[in-house]
């Protein structure tokens, strides 16, 4: 701005800017953080803990076959640890997302009414890696449950992860999209993200800080970058009435 001749190049001009730039509703962005990472830890914590009292494993295995294989649970099955059959995965499934969710996520008005505030012609649905329940339990406690137009979890893609294509296509189906990129697809890990350009998705990285690693992080494959999904009407206003 400054070197384009765009801005006066003074204090009062360089700090309406500033200010306005970093006018940010920093207490809730940090609180909302905190309940992310808080939950991420414990459903870490008990993955691991399986993984090393019922399965015998080395501690820190779990989160190496997290990141080899997308999903501890797809590393357990794909290395042999656990048998392939649907009790042996509920089991598994059921013990790692018995959270306390409504003492650890609080009801987000901010998030209700941008998503309120979109096209209603535009479907939109939940694409989680977790079972339903889990998601259904997650969106109660933001207070979103009734603002979305199906869940696609664990078993809808055959247990695939979103790491993969085989994901994308069973979301797809369940969707009944035909059109890649009429897809848009708003996610916090950069492997998902890679995942989904290949397959031709529109995609939006949120969260430019790493939850499992704390360093900052970035690609290429995301059309957009943002610090936290309220942000979304900044990037995609086509998708939003006005």
């Amino acid at each position: 701005l400054l070197a384009e001749g765009h801005m006066e190049e003074c204090d009062r001009s360089i700090d309406e800017y500033l200010a306005y730039a970093h006018d940010l509703p920093i207490p809730s962005m940090i609180r909302r953080d905190e309940e992310l990472r808080e939950m991420a830890g414990m459903f870490k914590d008990r993955i691991e803990r399986w993984c090393v009292e019922r399965m015998g494993l080395p501690e820190g295995e779990a989160y190496r076959l997290y990141k080899s294989h997308g999903t501890a649970l797809r590393g357990l099955l794909a290395e042999g640890h656990m048998e392939e059959c649907d009790r042996s995965i509920d089991e598994y499934l059921a013990y790692a997302h018995d959270l306390p969710i409504p003492s650890m996520i609080r009801r987000d008005e901010e998030l209700r009414e941008m998503i309120r505030r979109m096209d209603p012609s535009v479907p939109r649905y939940v694409f989680t890696a977790s079972v339903r329940h889990h998601a259904e339990r997650c969106l109660r406690a933001l207070g979103v449950d009734d603002l979305f137009d199906g869940i696609i979890d664990v078993w809808d893609c055959n247990l695939a992860t979103k790491h993969s294509a085989e994901a994308f296509e069973a979301a797809m189906r369940i969707a009944g999209v035909d059109d890649p990129e009429s897809c848009v697809f708003l996610d916090d890990s950069v492997t998902n993200i890679c995942a989904a350009r290949e397959i031709g998705w529109r995609s939006v990285l949120v969260g430019r800080v790493g939850w499992d690693c704390g360093k900052v992080i970035g690609t290429e494959h995301a059309e957009h970058e943002i610090d936290r999904i309220h942000d979304m009407p900044s990037v995609l206003p086509e998708l939003f009435n006005h």
